[in-house]
């Protein structure tokens, strides 16, 4: 069994529900909620103890027009945050930043561990021969404020608003060709591709050898 947390919960308590804009409290409505103040806490030391092993998004982005819906009725409120832009430095700053990973274990956190998950590994999660050379130039000094105002996201809410970067990525590359580099965005609708994923994996591969050391051997006597 595997664990994730989308990187809003491991920033973001529920004080947004109660917050005095009914407005601003409805941008955060997503499943499963925002807990309470400690929580974010408990899920960073669970990524520690390796009990999670992986982070996400659940990038789900609906603006204030549409989250109004459930403006007399909260249960129609659509549910779901952005977030699959920030997830990666949001996770280096509270992260990185704040001692609770290494560089290395923010590489696993963010993708060698999913790829791994997902049998698709070393053609994603790894720099070597063969991969598909989608990278991520990380610079550690550059520095950014996440706000709605100048992320990409087609959405005119932000979650980490205000949330200031120390270690942001300067250049990526998917397939060998840049998609983002000097602040600018490149990628081209429709040039990703579809991925199966073959089943039994190698974490798969200490199932069955629990399972061998605990099937039942049999007491032969003459």
């Amino acid at each position: 069994m595997y664990g994730e947390s989308v990187a809003g919960h491991l920033a973001v308590d529920d004080e947004v529900y109660r917050h005095r804009d009914v407005g601003f409290a409805r941008a955060h409505v997503m499943s499963p909620p925002f807990r309470p103040k400690g929580h974010p806490e408990a899920l960073w030391k669970g990524i520690q103890a390796g009990h999670i092993q992986t982070t996400g998004t659940d990038h789900c982005p609906f603006n204030t027009e549409q989250k109004a819906m459930g403006k007399d009725d909260y249960t129609k409120i659509p549910n779901g945050c952005a977030g699959v832009e920030d997830r990666m430095m949001v996770v280096w700053e509270l992260g990185v930043n704040r001692g609770r990973l290494t560089p290395a274990e923010f590489v696993g956190l963010t993708s060698a561990n999913a790829a791994k998950i997902f049998n698709l590994y070393p053609r994603k999660g790894s720099v070597s021969v063969g991969a598909d050379a989608d990278l991520v130039v990380w610079d550690p000094k550059a520095s950014h404020t996440i706000s709605a105002k100048t992320h990409h996201q087609n959405v005119d809410f932000n979650v980490f608003e205000g949330l200031t970067i120390h270690g942001v990525p300067s250049v990526t590359v998917r397939h060998g060709e840049v998609v983002w580099a000097d602040g600018k965005l490149s990628a081209k609708r429709g040039a990703g591709r579809f991925l199966p994923c073959a089943p039994f994996g190698p974490p798969f591969e200490a199932v069955g050898k629990d399972m061998a050391l605990r099937a039942a051997m049999p007491v032969r006597r003459g």
